[in-house]
């Protein structure tokens, strides 16, 4: 009977780690930081007056307002975007969309808010 409970036991420890080993070799993220991990950034929009164009940096500083509260941004501007950083000015208003990657704004696309699309 010892000999049975002790069997028993063995074989359901022997089941139970090899349950733990297969679901970490199935995360395929395991031993890996957040800061590692890809992740995917979904485009966001916003509408927003320009405080600064930092054309030598590519660079975009702006004023939103959030929930009831201003805040400012800076955006990366790639080579894809930066011709409009020309036409900018301080005061302009823009639409701009764009992503957000490690805490960094990342603009996609800038237009002035006279020139945007109207949506019916």
């Amino acid at each position: 009977m010892k000999n049975i409970a002790v069997a028993l036991a063995t074989g359901m420890m022997i089941v139970s780690l090899g349950m733990l080993t297969s679901a970490a070799a199935q995360d395929s993220t395991t031993g890996t930081s957040a800061k590692d991990r890809k992740t995917v950034a979904y485009p966001r929009r916003m509408t927003a007056e320009v405080l600064s164009v930092n054309r030598g940096a590519q660079a975009l500083t702006v004023k939103t307002v959030d929930n009831g509260k201003e805040k400012d941004a800076i955006l990366a501007v790639p080579d894809s975007a930066a011709p409009v950083l020309d036409t900018l000015e301080p005061g302009d208003l823009v639409q701009v969309t764009y992503v957000r990657v490690n805490d960094q704004l990342r603009a996609q696309r800038i237009v002035k808010a006279g020139e945007a699309p109207q949506r019916q």
